[in-house]
């Protein structure tokens, strides 16, 4: 058992199990002085039995010398709950999205009053051009892109996402959509009602 370094308790466990098994099998081997094939078959058997429990107490000793790996980090601790009354005690399930959507609409249409473009509430449909317009946030910015560009005739603004989409060429305009702010280029010219159309 000097090959092992260090004794932890697995390795002198199994070279004490190792040593003593090989004595019983010596014996067992010359008490079988008969060469018979059981006897044969017999010491074959204690010779690789022997054999196996050794590379499998090293494989144990082995594995139980290595470092264990280090503990998980703790689990950050729970939120506090909030308590009724205190700023933001609000719970995220009770936010209203839908009262959300409507006061950021009203804001956005009061927001163009004195912008000079034309505006309106709802959305124009179909003739998409460009969608989600880079860098532009606002209903303002959203009727000056369209105004900047030559193949725009209508633009929408998405009043809680922010996000402008240009129209070419529409087919309608729906002003009962409640999420969405739209408004005519200056180079649009409506064209007049036909007798079709009435």
């Amino acid at each position: 058992c000097s090959l092992f370094g260090s004794h932890t308790k697995s390795v002198e466990f199994g070279c004490v199990f190792v040593a003593s098994f090989s004595q019983v099998w010596l014996l067992g081997h010359f008490w079988l002085e008969k060469s018979t094939e059981e006897q044969h078959f017999v010491s074959a058997m204690a010779y690789r039995f022997s054999v196996a429990a050794l590379l499998g107490l090293v494989s144990l000793a082995s594995a139980q010398d290595s470092p264990a790996p280090p503990p998980a980090p703790p689990a950050p601790p729970p939120l506090p709950p909030a308590t009724a009354g205190a700023p933001g005690a609000k719970a995220v399930d009770d936010f209203d999205h839908d009262a959300h959507m409507h006061a950021s609409r009203e804001r956005h249409l009061k927001s163009m009053e004195t912008s000079g473009a034309h505006y309106q509430r709802g959305v124009w449909s179909y003739g998409d051009y460009k969608h989600n317009i880079d860098g532009v946030t606002t209903p303002h910015g959203c009727a000056a892109a369209c105004e900047a560009d030559e193949g725009c005739l209508h633009w929408n603004f998405h009043v809680v996402h922010h996000r402008c989409d240009l129209k070419s060429e529409a087919t309608g305009h729906d002003d009962g959509v409640p999420d969405w702010i739209s408004g005519n280029a200056k180079r649009y010219v409506s064209r007049p009602k036909s007798s079709t159309d009435l």
